[in-house]
């Protein structure tokens, strides 16, 4: 186990400082958060979905509740069911674990009365878990994306080596899909068969958009403050030992050298 020295002690205290100023200013104001053009678009085939008469399917990703993944897809969750209430589209979400079913209901019967649309919620279509095995879960996505057949198809959260088998058909039938993944090694599939895909980090910066938890926004602020931070501190090392030359003995490159394979680990 490694215990923290002087330089990492000082960095957390100064992150932490950094998380904590950056939560305060955004329960004064709400921070601007830049527009992901794979969350812009959800408007779109959501409405598309309503035009066509067809139902919005939005299916989630393969995490349990523990995991942040699946908190931040809660929250786009709770964006397209709003959307989908104020236009009176159809809406299915469908879920594979078992304990974040009650959390995904919950949280689209609240979007249908924030909307004024309660009397129009029915949980035992909307919200629906399909099984906690991968094969069945993503085939049963498959099938009911084919068979109702979808308007949309959103796809929100941590996915594995199912995510083709969920998507390819959609493709197929031409519908309009929009996928997002903080995992990368998921992105190619998702890239192949959706319209929009969301990649990375930008997975957590859309759960910040599109929600007005100021909470949530002030941490994203933080955390890309931080992220500014240690690029400018790998810059700052990079330079200093390249000014250090073969001076290893001198107590710059000493320090330099520290900072910089800190950063680097960590």
């Amino acid at each position: 186990m490694q215990h923290p020295d002087g330089l990492m002690l000082t960095l957390m205290l100064l992150f932490g400082t950094v998380i904590l100023l950056a939560l305060r200013r955004a329960r004064r104001k709400l921070p601007y958060v830049r527009p992901i053009p794979g969350i812009v678009s959800i408007e779109e085939a959501v409405g598309r979905a309503t035009e066509l008469g067809r139902p919005v399917v939005f299916a989630m990703g393969e995490t349990d509740i523990r995991d942040i993944v699946t908190h931040a897809s809660l929250a786009i969750l709770e964006y397209v069911a709003r959307l989908a209430a104020r236009l009176r589209a159809s809406f299915i979400a469908m879920v594979r674990k078992p304990d974040v079913y009650p959390f995904a209901e919950n949280i689209v019967r609240d979007a249908y009365r924030v909307e004024g649309a309660a009397e129009d919620f029915r949980p035992e279509e909307q919200v629906r878990f399909l099984s906690d095995e991968g094969i069945v879960y993503a085939m049963s996505v498959a099938r009911l994306i084919q068979e109702a057949p979808a308007g949309c198809a959103l796809f929100f959260g941590g996915f594995y080596y199912t995510s083709l088998l969920m998507t390819e058909p959609g493709a197929q039938s031409g519908v309009l899909q929009i996928a997002g993944d903080p995992t990368l090694g998921q992105i190619p599939f998702f890239v192949c068969t959706c319209d929009y895909t969301i990649i990375g980090e930008e997975f957590f910066a859309a759960g910040a958009y599109v929600s007005t938890d100021p909470t949530v926004r002030g941490a994203l602020v933080g955390q890309d403050f931080i992220k500014a931070v240690l690029v400018l501190l790998v810059l700052v090392g990079t330079g200093a030992l390249l000014l250090a030359g073969s001076a290893s003995a001198g107590p710059a490159f000493a320090t330099a050298r520290a900072l910089l394979k800190y950063v680097t680990q960590n």
